[in-house]
């Protein structure tokens, strides 16, 4: 019996090999994810068999050292050589604990490791594993089908034999071998999947079976730990330290219910796996699992699309000739996966953003400051300064760039108008849409002067960036309706801690608004001085005219007035001098104080006080006197 145990182990340890190399070099040729995966279970099933083999050959070695210690201490005069306690005496049964004691565990936390990498780099490959080949679809489906069978029946046959305590070495590789006539029937499925244009199914099943590799390792470390502490028996059989308990239900799920039932009878104290209940539950659960399924399918019949959204109706993975798009309402199709349907949310206003990101929706509606930063991310953009390319152009020293770089937040909102074709021309249309709004963005700027876009082109702007991305977006076929482009909070840089560049902008900025104003000011005192200085002039030399023509006429006046005197005298000389004279006599008088004195005596003196003597009032006082 030993030997034949021995055999059934080295075949199960060939039998993983040679599935091991199959599925690695079809894994290859297929480009199979799935089949690329199950080779490194069945390499580790290959391992666990080649240690259980070993170990069985030493639990040989051990039983036949046994025996003939048995034949040898049947003579009762030389038994006292060969006494139990010795420690040479059993040295298979030393080397056998030997064994079990440092290698076992080392072999263990090695595979372990093992496990662990193969996971870590398994997952990195998958994204860039690809999509498996199909036109070798029928090669592979007809030899992992073969092994499916040879695996299934080695497995069975040693989980069976296993079950006896003396063939419990057996149970690893057994459990193993079930694993893989599971994994070839998960490569089967997923090459038929690729032929019903499912071809994606390959990655998710090997997707499946890294998170199943990445436990089976959690599973390894866990038995490790739980070695220390185990306690220590010498007349019962102990579990394999590789053995995975995982393995053996993934492999042989029937062995979870009869888990299941020894724990409920260990729970309640008596048999339940002997009631009627538990063995009619045992016979139509199978049934009741098919009767679930089946609800579960009939389910996925029909589909009820939301008033704000768009379903698409796929059948077998490709969209249906007509009836493709389905509006709001109840609608019935295929059970999954042979119909399927996507969700999109295309009667509403979505949006996106450029030039910034923002986290807290709350503080949108805040005062912004140049020198204070808005969002959570600002990026800059390049923009063109007239300013400094006449001043280089004006100049032959080095000058700065005649570019600038400046913030601005871009919000785009659109609608889908043609679900098809946003949903099936490109992978990510989103992405795609927002991509082609940030180049449109950049190109624009890099075209227009900091200053204008700063002030009075933002309405230009806005419109021909809608323009523009609205224009690029139809010639990729993405089938949206651009609604809204909007250009706000233009800033320089806040720049850092160090150079503040809003700062300095402001400064220049009102350094020239200052320059402006003195130069308005100039001019209003130009337009104030200069046509007061030409009425002061003309009215100089109004009066210059004025005063040469009363010259002029006085002259000529006089001049007439002396000839008529001529002709006056010329006609009466004494009574022309008498005149005269008492016309000077009066003109002399007019302004002199004159004494009257009417004398009635002639011998009379009269004294006069001739002093210039001012009368204050009628008494003559001064003021000060007063």
């Amino acid at each position: 019996m030993e030997r034949n145990t021995q055999k059934n182990g080295l075949v199960n340890m060939l039998g993983l090999l040679v599935a091991c190399v199959v599925a690695a070099v079809i894994g290859k040729i297929a480009n199979s994810a799935t089949s690329a995966v199950g080779a490194v279970f069945l390499g580790m099933g290959f391992l666990v068999a080649a240690i259980s083999y070993f170990q069985m050959r030493l639990e040989n070695r051990e039983h036949l050292e046994q025996l003939e210690f048995q034949e040898i201490a049947k003579d009762r005069n030389r038994s006292a050589l060969f006494d139990e306690s010795g420690d040479d005496t059993f040295l298979a049964k030393k080397a056998r604990q030997q064994f079990e004691r440092f290698f076992v565990p080392a072999f263990t936390t090695l595979l372990g490791i093992g496990q662990a990498f193969a996971a870590y780099f398994l997952w990195k490959w998958l994204p860039d594993a690809g999509l498996p080949d199909l036109t070798k679809a029928p090669l592979v489906m007809v030899a992992f089908s073969a092994f499916a069978v040879v695996l299934f029946m080695l497995g069975k046959y040693s989980s069976g034999v296993a079950r006896l305590d003396k063939l419990r070495l057996l149970r690893p590789g057994g459990a193993y071998l079930l694993l893989g006539s599971v994994i070839c029937v998960v490569v089967v499925v997923s090459f038929a999947a690729g032929r019903f244009d499912f071809p994606g199914l390959d990655s998710l099943l090997a997707r499946i079976m890294v998170v199943l590799l990445v436990l089976s390792t959690i599973e390894t470390l866990i038995n490790l730990i739980l070695e220390l502490y185990r306690p220590r028996t010498t007349n019962r059989a102990e579990r394999a330290l590789y053995e995975s308990r995982l393995i053996g239900l993934l492999g042989q799920p029937v062995g979870l219910v009869s888990t299941a039932a020894q724990a409920l009878d260990y729970q309640f104290g008596f048999k339940v796996s002997e009631t009627w209940f538990y063995k009619f539950l045992e016979k139509a659960l199978a049934w009741l699992i098919l009767f679930q399924l089946g609800i579960l399918m009939l389910s996925t019949t029909f589909v009820i699309i939301d008033p704000n959204e768009l379903g698409l109706l796929e059948h077998f993975g490709k969209p249906r000739s007509s009836g493709a798009v389905l509006e709001p309402g109840i609608h019935f199709k295929w059970p999954w996966p042979i119909d399927k349907v996507y969700r999109h949310p295309a009667k509403e206003l979505l949006s996106f953003d450029v030039g910034y990101e923002v986290a807290d929706k709350e503080g949108m509606g805040r005062t912004l400051l140049w020198t204070r930063t808005h969002y959570d991310t600002e990026i800059n953009f390049l923009v063109a300064s007239s300013e400094q390319a006449a001043r280089s152009a004006n100049s032959s020293e080095d000058q700065a760039v005649p570019v600038n770089l400046l913030t601005a937040a871009v919000p785009v909102q659109f609608v889908v108008k043609d679900f098809q074709a946003w949903y099936y021309n490109h992978t990510n249309p989103a992405e795609l849409l927002k991509s082609i709004g940030h180049r449109e963005v950049v190109r624009y700027l890099v075209n227009v002067d900091i200053i204008d876009i700063m002030s009075k082109g933002r309405l230009k702007a806005a419109a021909a960036l809608k323009q523009n991305i609205q224009e690029r977006s139809d010639k990729l076929g993405l089938g949206v309706e651009i609604v809204f482009v909007g250009l706000q909070d233009i800033h320089p840089p806040v720049g850092d801690k160090t150079t503040q560049v809003a700062g300095s902008f402001e400064e220049v900025i009102g350094a020239e608004q200052e320059m402006k104003a003195k130069i308005l000011q100039a001019e209003g005192y130009e337009a104030g001085i200069v046509p007061t200085s030409r009425g002061e002039a003309a009215k100089i030399v109004s009066e210059a005219e004025g005063a040469r023509f009363e010259r002029t006429l006085t002259s000529e006046a006089k001049a007439k007035q002396f000839l008529d005197l001529v002709k006056a005298y010329q006609s009466a000389p004494d009574v022309f001098k008498q005149r005269k004279y008492f016309d000077v006599i009066a003109n002399s008088l007019t302004n002199v104080r004159k004494y009257v004195i009417v004398p009635k005596e002639v011998n009379e003196t009269f004294i006069l006080n001739l002093e210039d003597k001012i009368a204050y009032d009628l008494l003559s006082a001064r003021p000060e006197d007063r």
